[in-house]
């Protein structure tokens, strides 16, 4: 991913802060030893917080959504753990300053939902880590080779990723199996490196359930007006005969889904992301595509005193993060049943390649 590109870039005209300027390698950045110098307070303590950074609301359906469910998963299964109200609609001008309000009350884990506030936050890690040493970052979405190179110290600083391969490829195999037509659609906020790596091995993996598909896909909608999600769809589903969308453009997905129930519930289908979005609210959603950003096991390594360092979290099939929710009443058991076989192929790394991937991505 590039430094600069964030996954909601759209939504402003810049980000606000510069990161301190740090001419060592990134292995320089953090510290030398194995874990964080405060492993034996940690050990100790009775008691911890966390608290979130959000650029859009908690409950939006997507992005901000997905985080703050995983946040309270994490909460439920760490009984020292407190989660403090999370900072929503932050804009990137203030969020600096909102991480900085967290690190003042000494909060043991304080969380980017996204990159975008990576640009900002440099001075305040940097700071941090002379004035409140107990204080950690945790960054999803983002690439501390490139986005975290300009970082003073990387000594409390982690980060999460999604295998974003598998995330694909389970939407995939769900469209291919799913679609009557051999249409399906894809739609995205930005043309991110990682969206763009969503849809390849989306359509590379339906293709290879049935051979007879053809990909549709956007990669320019923005993440904030549903009715572009409504427009677009249905013109997809008039002069190509579209019936199975999957998206990565938040409350552009939702505007998608309106025009797909429109369309009709039982030939026109949707595959959400990244929560469980099935039921009588989504009736076109047949199954999700469900990321659990893990942010219990940094709450772990925090508590062991193993934090930090710069580490990459990932979330895959393996560990649970990256996973299909429910199904609806559309998607038949023979159909569940093909899906959970792929699925084992999926997680074992022989279902698709990278190559396969590279592929489809040479197309656009």
């Amino acid at each position: 991913m590039a430094a600069n590109v964030t996954r909601r870039g759209a939504l402003s005209l810049g980000l606000a802060g510069a990161a301190t300027v740090c001419a060592l390698s990134l292995a320089a950045c953090g510290s030398s030893s194995s874990g964080s110098s405060d492993t034996a307070d940690s050990s100790e303590k009775s008691g911890y917080k966390v608290a979130m950074v959000i650029s859009g609301p908690k409950n939006d359906g997507g992005w901000g959504q997905g985080h703050y469910e995983s946040l309270k998963k994490a909460i439920d299964s760490h009984p020292k753990w407190e989660m403090l109200e999370p900072k929503e609609n932050t804009a990137s001008a203030d969020a600096a300053s909102a991480a900085q309000s967290y690190v003042d009350q000494d909060v043991d884990l304080i969380i980017a939902a996204g990159n975008e506030f990576v640009s900002a936050w440099g001075d305040v890690v940097a700071e941090a880590a002379e004035s409140n040493p107990n204080v950690h970052f945790l960054m999803t979405n983002t690439d501390p080779a490139t986005d975290l190179a300009d970082y003073e110290t990387l000594e409390k600083v982690e980060t999460v990723q999604v295998n974003l391969k598998q995330t694909g490829a389970l939407a995939g195999v769900v469209a291919g199996l799913m679609t009557n037509t051999g249409q399906i659609g894809f739609i995205g906020g930005m043309r991110l490196p990682t969206t763009l790596t969503k849809y390849a091995a989306y359509l590379a993996a339906a293709q290879k359930v049935n051979p007879k598909v053809e990909g549709h896909y956007n990669f320019d909608a923005g993440f904030t007006d549903a009715s572009f999600g409504t427009n677009i769809t249905n013109q997809w589903i008039a002069s190509n005969n579209v019936d199975v969308m999957w998206g990565d453009a938040s409350a552009v997905d939702n505007g998608a889904r309106q025009a797909l129930e429109e369309a009709g519930v039982d030939t026109h289908f949707d595959i959400a992301q990244p929560i469980d979005s099935v039921g009588s609210d989504n009736p076109s959603v047949v199954t999700s595509t469900v990321t659990d950003w893990m942010f219990g096991q940094a709450m772990d390594e925090i508590e062991s005193g193993s934090f930090g360092n710069g580490n990459v979290i990932e979330a895959n099939m393996d560990n649970g993060g990256v996973y299909l929710g429910s199904y609806s009443d559309n998607v038949s058991q023979e159909v569940q049943d093909k899906v959970k076989e792929y699925s084992e192929q999926i997680k074992g790394g022989s279902f698709l390649t990278d190559d396969e991937v590279d592929a489809v991505k040479s197309t656009f």
